[in-house]
């Protein structure tokens, strides 16, 4: 019996790092060094755009510095 394609729905950004939520909107806000910190935590998230694409220079402040763009867009786009 077939039942069809199974639509696997990936986790957004802010469903994924839910626990870390402050952490990340402290990291927006620049009242945190993100990668300093929370080294773990920043190495899960650069895995996680990585992993959807995101293309990183291997300049650490502009990797960076785009980490956090896409952050914000992503927690923005997900608590508007």
């Amino acid at each position: 019996m077939h039942l069809g394609p199974i639509e696997v729905k990936s986790m957004t950004t802010a469903q994924k790092f839910s626990s870390a939520i402050d952490i990340l909107w402290d990291a927006i806000n620049r009242q945190i060094t993100l990668d300093a910190e929370y080294p773990n935590l920043y190495n899960k998230i650069l895995k996680h755009y990585e992993d959807r694409g995101v293309d990183f220079y291997g300049d650490v402040d502009e990797d960076y510095d785009i980490l956090l763009t896409k952050l914000e867009t992503d927690l923005t786009l997900h608590y508007a």
